[in-house]
């Protein structure tokens, strides 16, 4: 009894059947959909992770093409692999659309069978039911409305339990507040990301002093270069491959695996060498004007 009357005062105890069922019908609520959320969610990781099995098998695929393109010297065969590889593209956006319409047509059919039924039963045996249910379709309400409403009483939160929720969040808010507050007057900024002259200058000048230390290789890792620049508040939260769509997008050569010596984890990665940007830039990557210190620099092999 104290659970579905959690209040003393006599005001509250007179007003508590009704204030006790709206603030716990949310209540209920929240716990009677939760596995449906929890379906949901899960169901939405699992098509994530799906999607990125997919991305990353796609990008895979693309790179072993344009590796096999890029060794094919007759550009007669080079054109009839590109024209092969754009029309088996084209087949299979076909065979998707497809596939799209028959699932939407099995499921407009599915639920005009379902209709058909429906309309059937409720023509048919519509008059019966409702003959054998209607002494029954009052009470049962009546039934239904009771349990909700001690369901609801049950799960609502005390008032003192609610005061003091809606207390802390409110002491907790102006903590987060000062705490954001200072977050801003101490941690900088997050710059835009840089233009495609600039970023091919800032990785040029990184080729050219790791050519200065492994023999004129200057190979840089893909990662070593986002490192750096998000040392220096650039293109934060991203990855690797993240910053590798970039790069390509900017028209930059990543070649698929770099030997940077010295490095015992990862030692092969994608990234760029001085030979790579020495033939986009038509001239050997050159020092900047005044030299950075390397955050890594590689030893000899």
């Amino acid at each position: 009894m104290e659970k579905i009357i959690p209040t003393e005062k006599l005001g509250a105890t007179l007003l508590w059947p009704i204030t006790g069922l709206a603030t716990g019908t949310p209540v209920l609520i929240r716990k009677l959909t939760a596995p449906q959320r929890e379906r949901r969610a899960e169901a939405a990781a699992l098509r994530a992770k799906r999607e990125e099995l997919a991305a990353e098998a796609a990008e895979a695929a693309e790179a072993a093409f344009v590796k096999k393109v890029s060794a094919e010297t007759d550009p007669i065969k080079r054109a009839a692999m590109l024209q092969a590889q754009e029309a088996a593209k084209v087949a299979a956006r076909e065979f998707e659309l497809e596939q799209a319409k028959a699932a939407r047509k099995e499921t407009r059919s599915k639920l005009g069978d379902t209709a058909g039924a429906a309309a059937l039963l409720l023509v048919v045996g519509g008059p019966l039911i409702w003959s054998l249910a209607r002494p029954w379709i009052q009470p049962g309400i009546g039934i239904l409305l009771g349990v909700w409403w001690i369901a609801a009483l049950i799960h609502a939160p005390a008032p003192a339990k609610t005061r003091a929720k809606d207390a802390a969040p409110a002491d907790a808010d102006d903590d987060q507040g000062d705490a954001d507050d200072d977050r801003e007057q101490t941690e900088p900024t997050d710059r835009p990301p840089l233009t495609v002259a600039e970023l091919t200058t800032t990785i040029e000048h990184m080729v050219a002093i790791r050519a200065q230390r492994d023999e004129g290789r200057g190979y840089v890792h893909l990662a070593e270069v986002l490192e750096s620049l998000q040392r220096h508040h650039y293109y934060p939260g991203l990855t690797a491959r993240d910053f590798g769509a970039v790069v390509r997008a900017a028209g930059l050569p990543v070649e698929p695996k770099i030997r940077v010596a010295g490095k015992k984890e990862k030692a092969v990665s994608p990234g760029f060498s001085a030979e790579g940007l020495t033939a986009l830039l038509g001239r050997p990557p050159q020092l900047p004007a005044q030299p950075v210190p390397e955050p890594a620099p590689a030893e000899a092999v």
